[in-house]
């Protein structure tokens, strides 16, 4: 909701300073701050919309008084930037005086040099920005240096001086350093044991009577994690551990939930295996119902120290049977051809099948999908091996060398607690904004604390259920869903209904779900009234595998290089 206001308000602040739907009045002749004249409840409400670099409401005031002040003694210059190759003939045909186009000149000047703008170097410290009140931070050979003291003392630690020789102490830990110097020691207040040694980066230097010290080292060395925001020019300092602890605050039920889920050994090679089945019904009071099965298919993980093989098998020629029912309505120049092809593909998409091995030992790939062979040939128009197996040599060292925030989730991401998969989704979302970060945390929580929170949850023994139910008027529709964690076996069973009507559709969703980690099966039903009706059933379960699951490796005569298939088809596109 957030994103959409956001985009919405961006549309509006460029249509009003871009194409004039409302008039800018002088703030010198009516008084009337910048926001209102651009008709806007507040500041905040202002900037929140502003697209068009990193500046505040102050800057932005104080441009446009500037750019005003530069075209009302000079006003030929308006042609010269924000409004290159006008005159005043198109001037004039456009607005309804000169002092108009003028005040809308200098707001495309400022937007124009907003883009352009650096803000100052700033750190934030558990989402409020620190005060710097008689020194300011400053960046020194790509390293955010920050007066010493003003840092110190935010972060609660007491700071001594003694001949170039600086103290920091912060809950028991002792932190030395020297002017000039390039070495960082943390000990034990209490015995003087050293802790840590750190190499610095950057040395520490004295500007105007004032310690400066790389911001990063200082803050890490007391245990804050630290992130650059590039755009906003922020240094962000938060205490990860105490945020993930806030948030966990409010979720003691679902972490007890989470905490209850089955261990697995990791030296146990397992078994997970997955059942999905998709029908759709087309209603039809007059020739009967016509039901299609979409998707029949399984999936089957086995995964162990060795690497991993899946097994996908799907049946659907479903999907032919829909698109020829679909369109043969309308009716085709060549029908005995096009019923050729869907046949052809039918039968191909009736036995789908994709097969994969992963050998973790050599870091090896190894891939058989005859469906994909035959889309392949079909639009490269040559024959390609459709049972062998392809492999992909190297795939660790070719991720190494991806950037993927994805790959990355996929991987690390921590769901022990609520708090710690909040926080670790904002830090996997705001990668390029972390200044940002406090807020996402905060607004994540309180719209996981709606859905989940321990005040949702009235208890029976070992078992907690949550009702909850979204306000819609009641024309438009309803949505509640009621589900029940028990925290004995970490198990979860529930539902859910939601029902959307507006002029020209009336829909109802529900969904019915019960199992844990090991096994389970949910059900979801679409139904659009006298239109159609989805069914999707799913089915999960995992068990220990039996002995002689572990990874077998292709045939060597039935294996053939990704490097091969690649020149296959590059020989055909040339």
């Amino acid at each position: 909701m957030k994103q959409k206001r956001k985009r919405w308000l961006s549309l509006v602040l460029a249509m009003v300073l871009l194409c004039g739907a409302l008039p800018v009045a002088s703030a010198a002749e009516t008084g009337t701050p910048l926001y209102a004249q651009l008709g806007f409840e507040s500041a905040d409400a202002l900037m929140e919309g502003w697209i068009f670099g990193p500046v505040d409401y102050e800057w932005v005031t104080e441009r446009y008084a500037v750019h005003l002040a530069e075209l009302t003694a000079d006003p030929d210059k308006a042609f010269e930037e924000g409004y290159a190759g006008w005159d005043w003939a198109m001037a004039e045909e456009y607005y309804g005086s000169r002092e108009e186009f003028l005040r809308y000149a200098a707001m495309q000047l400022v937007m124009m040099e907003s883009y352009a703008y650096i803000p100052p170097v700033s750190v934030q410290l558990d989402g409020k920005t620190v005060d710097f009140p008689d020194a300011q931070p400053e960046m020194k050979n790509d390293r955010t240096m920050v007066p010493f003291r003003a840092i110190a003392e935010a972060l609660g630690a007491t700071v001594d001086y003694d001949s170039g020789a600086v103290t920091a102490v912060r809950d028991g830990v002792r932190c030395d350093f020297a002017l000039g110097g390039g070495m960082l020691t943390l000990s034990d207040e209490e015995t003087g044991a050293v802790l840590k040694t750190t190499q610095l980066d950057a040395v520490p230097y004295e500007k105007e009577g004032r310690t400066y010290v790389p911001v990063r080292f200082f803050a890490e060395a007391f245990g804050l994690t630290v992130q650059w925001d590039d755009y906003q020019q922020v240094a962000v300092l938060y205490d990860r551990d105490a945020l993930v602890a806030q948030v966990d605050e409010r979720f003691s039920v679902v972490n007890r939930w989470l905490a209850a889920q089955p261990v697995r050994d990791p030296a146990q090679t397992m078994r997970t295996a997955l059942a999905l089945r998709v029908l759709f019904t087309q209603l039809n009071s007059i020739d009967g119902d016509e039901t299609t099965t979409l998707l029949d298919g399984t999936l089957e993980v086995v995964d162990g120290s060795g690497g991993m093989t899946v097994d996908v098998q799907a049946d659907l020629h479903g999907l032919v049977t829909l698109f020829a029912r679909e369109y043969d309505q309308y009716g085709w120049d060549d029908e005995q051809t096009l019923s050729a092809q869907l046949a052809a593909w039918q039968d191909r998409l009736q036995n789908a099948r994709l097969e994969m091995i992963w050998d973790a030992e050599n870091g090896t790939l190894y891939l058989r999908c005859p469906l994909l062979m035959a889309v392949l040939e079909g639009a490269y128009g040559v024959s390609l091996p459709g049972d062998q197996w392809i492999v992909f040599a190297d795939v660790m060292d070719e991720l190494a060398g991806v950037e993927s925030p994805l790959l990355e989730t996929v991987f690390t991401f921590d769901m022990s607690s609520v708090g710690a998969m909040v926080v670790g989704a904002a830090e996997q979302n705001c990668t390029q904004t972390y200044s940002t970060l406090w807020d996402e945390v905060q607004q994540a929580a309180d719209a996981a604390a709606y859905l989940a929170g321990d005040d949702c949850f009235t208890q029976s023994g070992t078992r907690y259920t949550a009702k909850l139910s979204v306000p819609l008027p009641a024309e438009e529709g309803y949505a509640s869903a009621t589900y029940t964690l028990d925290l004995s076996d970490g198990s979860i069973e529930g539902e859910a209904a939601c029902r959307l009507r507006d002029w020209d559709s009336d829909a109802l969703a529900t969904l019915t779900f019960a199992g844990d980690t090991r096994k389970g099966e949910a059900a979801l039903t679409a139904h659009v009234k006298n239109d159609s009706i989805t069914e999707i059933a799913l089915s999960w379960s995992q068990q220990n595998a039996p002995a002689g699951s572990e990874v077998q490796l292709p045939d060597p005569d039935q294996v053939v290089t990704s490097d091969e298939i690649a020149k296959m088809l590059d020989s055909a596109a040339s």
